[in-house]
């Protein structure tokens, strides 16, 4: 099971869930949240970055992570990584705090 321990991992579920994203398909398979967490996972893996860090230089991260530079890495699962990143740089904009 995914680890949720992080508390921005946390908060990062809890929006895209308030987004209308589910976790569990209706099969109870894992679902969307569960791709786009697991991508940005490890996407801080591969950048050998804490989340934090993933989150503090995702404006640098994402460009790589679309098509172009590391698309390589994420071929298995280039969407979710694509996708979690976008959505997580959405949710750092719309909860950045003045």
């Amino acid at each position: 099971m995914l680890n949720l321990q992080n508390e921005t991992i946390k908060q990062y579920k809890s929006w895209l869930q308030a987004k209308g994203y589910s976790l569990f398909t209706a099969n109870h398979a894992k679902s969307t949240i569960f791709d786009y967490i697991t991508g940005v996972l490890w996407v801080a893996r591969w950048e050998h970055k804490t989340i934090e860090e993933v989150c503090d230089s995702i404006s640098e991260i994402l460009p790589r992570y679309t098509i172009g530079d590391c698309c390589v890495k994420g071929r298995m699962r280039s969407r979710s990584v694509r996708c979690g990143l976008r959505k997580l740089s959405e949710y750092l904009i719309e909860t950045q705090t003045a």
